[in-house]
């Protein structure tokens, strides 16, 4: 994992079961379905999914807009309800984290 993909790994996603085949694939973005290819993908991480008979990783992708929308959307929700935040971000490890992925989303 990347450091870049560590800070977006904490984005939510969709729920699993509410996404087409291609969004699955990471052939189209997760939140609004727009193609991806090399170029446009932003890799949000591996993230675990519970198969009958075990565990499988998951590697969900988006388009930069959705990212950076997405990584903006938490940082402010956190940030509207975090006392250490408020004080000093850099202080607050979910905070300083939802700034990085912000900052990844945006490359």
């Amino acid at each position: 994992m990347t450091a870049s993909t560590q800070f977006l790994a904490v984005l939510p996603l969709p729920e699993f079961h509410t996404l087409s085949q291609d969004q699955v694939r990471g052939a189209t973005c997760v939140w609004d379905g727009v193609g991806l290819s090399p170029e446009t993908a932003v890799d949000l991480g591996e993230r675990p999914l519970r198969r009958v008979g075990g565990q499988a990783g998951w590697f969900p992708r988006a388009c930069r807009r959705c990212a950076l929308e997405q990584a903006m959307n938490a940082l402010v929700a956190h940030s509207q309800s975090c006392e250490q935040c408020v004080d000093d971000r850099d202080l607050c490890p979910q905070g300083s984290g939802l700034v990085r992925a912000v900052r990844a989303a945006r490359r």
